[in-house]
């Protein structure tokens, strides 16, 4: 996107329409009136353009953001915010390059992962006149503050809520991550190509990942009839202590160890952070558990997180089971690469995920589709961001959507723990691909 020259692509049916020059957007007194069919629903907006006036009259809007800063996703939700004010610095110095008067600023909130509190902060957001909210990052949140949301025409875009259980057409949810039928396929496929018979499955008792164990477990079933499942075993999300779900899963490998092999027995865990305590308690526990001959398998709710590898904790018992885990595919564009040593060069000690990019996209969703609705308003802005989105390609890729409102799925990247000299990092190990549901292993756990 260069600097001086604002471009709105919106693909209506099969005509792509081009248009609005700076100079005509911003300044000047040009007003375009874009209308159109996109599935069965008619989309009208205006841009309008005048010296000073439309949205280039000196206003601040502001967007607001919901990222867990000190939950079981914190290693996630404050690299977000960082790359989100970043975002937010660009969005500024495009519409300055672009000589438009219109500040956006950024109004973050931490809900600590916990539903009640990313309500009331919601609500106090939308008090504040806030039409526009990147997040919240997970789906059980995602779910539970949806109805206000959709109450109030709050847009919510979330870089990271893939439930299944959530693709909804219509709501008020944007998610430019993949729901997670594709990642349950992924995941099967993965445990299948090491050589899993059997299947040992552990969730979170949420929407994420009550959606996700089950997806895997029906395409595990769907590939090979005759795999072995037990569970799915559901744990509270605010349990601190496993001894109870160890005691069950050490069980079950015993016994499907004695049915298959020990070496086609495999354990899955959709969580988040709290998988570190899960490993360390099994290391006290049931140590043979932290050397199955198969890794423990883990999802995007583990992969890249910097916590739970920390040398001092739980790193060295990720690292015995390795723990491979997916994450849909950064496609590492110039503008990828670009902004990775830059934000690099500024914050030397945060890792660059895919979710952080995310992020950072997820904000000029949000700045665009306000200047393509022409005004802060939330039903306007609903209505043109799947159209802002189709037309925009981030740090992530291409952005476009399905019918729910949901990225468009592709290939999975796959990583896993390896040890390194007393410490502990994140190995891409391999990726799946979509279209072809297999798997290419660089370095296969």
């Amino acid at each position: 996107m260069a600097a001086g020259l604002f471009v709105v692509g919106l693909l209506i049916g099969a005509v792509v329409v081009y248009g609005i020059a700076a100079a005509g957007y911003f300044g000047g007194t040009t007003t375009t009136t874009i209308s159109g069919t996109v599935s069965t629903s008619t989309v009208t907006f205006t841009l309008t353009g005048t010296a000073g006036g439309g949205l280039c009259n000196g206003q601040t809007i502001t967007i607001g953001a919901l990222n867990d800063l000190s939950g079981e996703l914190s290693s996630q939700g404050q690299e977000d915010l960082l790359k989100e004010q970043m975002a937010i610095q660009d969005v500024n110095a495009f519409l300055q390059a672009a000589h438009c008067n219109l500040t956006f600023k950024l109004d973050a909130r931490d809900y600590k992962l916990d539903n009640p509190t990313a309500l009331s902060q919601l609500q106090a957001l939308y008090a504040e006149g806030v039409q526009v909210v990147v997040g919240p990052l997970n789906s059980g949140t995602a779910q539970y503050v949806l109805g206000y949301a959709n109450s109030n025409h709050i847009v919510l875009i979330s870089p990271s809520s893939t439930s299944p259980a959530l693709a909804i057409p219509n709501d008020y949810l944007f998610r430019t991550a993949p729901n997670d039928a594709a990642q349950g396929q992924a995941d099967a496929r993965i445990m299948l190509d090491r050589g899993a018979k059997a299947v040992i499955i552990v969730n979170r008792d949420d929407t994420y990942g009550n959606g996700l164990a089950n997806a895997t477990k029906s395409f595990l079933l769907k590939d090979d009839p005759n795999v072995i499942i037990k569970g799915p075993y559901k744990y509270d999300t605010t349990t601190q202590d496993f001894t109870t779900l160890l005691n069950q899963i050490n069980s079950d490998f015993n016994t499907l160890a004695g049915q298959v092999g020990a070496d086609h027995v495999a354990i899955f865990v959709v969580s988040f952070e709290e998988i570190g305590t899960m490993l360390i308690q099994a290391n006290q526990n049931f140590p043979s558990l932290l050397n199955t001959p198969l890794p423990w398998f883990g999802t995007d709710g583990t992969a890249q997180n910097t916590k739970i590898i920390n040398a001092s904790t739980s790193g060295p018992y990720v690292a015995k089971v390795r723990l491979p885990s997916t994450l849909f595919n950064v496609v590492n564009n110039s503008k990828t690469i670009e902004f990775a040593k830059r934000f690099h060069q500024q914050y030397p000690n945060i890792p660059n995920t895919f979710y952080g990019y995310e992020g950072y996209d997820d904000v000029w969703l949000a700045a665009l589709s306000i200047i393509a609705a022409g005004k802060n308003d939330g039903t306007a802005i609903h209505d043109v961001l799947p159209l802002v989105a189709a037309n925009f390609y981030g740090l992530t890729g291409w952005e476009g959507l399905n019918s729910a409102g949901d990225r468009i799925p592709g290939s999975y990247q796959i990583w896993s723990v390896v040890s390194s000299g007393g410490t502990y990092q994140w190995q891409l190990a391999g990726t799946w691909d979509y279209s072809t549901d297999s798997v290419t292993w660089i370095h296969p756990p």
